[in-house]
């Protein structure tokens, strides 16, 4: 793990070094299969139902299949690959989900204000609106805040 020195003009991450099982996109969703291999700590993109619950961050830039380099696993991110499945308005604090179709990005789940029994990893903080989408192809960035620790 590298922990962010903590200073004020930039809030504080947690980043984990991974080796990439395949090619890891930017701002979407990672986590690790556990195959046997390189210690089980090989990481793919969270592309399948049940990568869901085995997610440990957002890809921090590009990394090459069989590379290493950085997933975020806490603090604020501006660049998360999303879908706005319904209006996204400002300082809603939408609690974001994994979805599992294309290459893996975060949909909305619920409000924050509505009752879970686990705390969210990835909550959206937009600061400005965004519309719904019809078709889950039509994805953008927005800010999230990750707790994937």
């Amino acid at each position: 793990m590298l922990l962010q020195r903590i200073n004020r003009s930039d809030p504080e991450k947690v980043f984990v070094v991974v080796k990439a099982g395949e090619a890891l996109k930017s701002g979407r969703p990672v986590c690790l299969h556990f195959d046997g291999t390189d210690d089980g700590l090989d990481a793919f993109l969270a592309n399948a139902a049940e990568d869901a619950t085995t997610v440990i961050g957002l890809a921090d830039a590009d990394i090459a299949s069989g590379e290493y380099g950085l997933v975020q696993a806490y603090g604020y991110r501006s660049s998360a690959v999303v879908h706005a499945n319904s209006d996204l308005s400002v300082d809603n604090h939408a609690v974001m989900a994994v979805a599992s179709a294309l290459s893996g990005y975060l949909s909305l789940s619920a409000s924050l204000g509505a009752q879970t029994a686990l705390a969210p990893m990835f909550v959206c903080a937009v600061s400005a609106s965004i519309a719904d989408t019809t078709t889950t192809s039509d994805t953008t960035t927005a800010p999230v805040f990750i707790r994937c620790l």
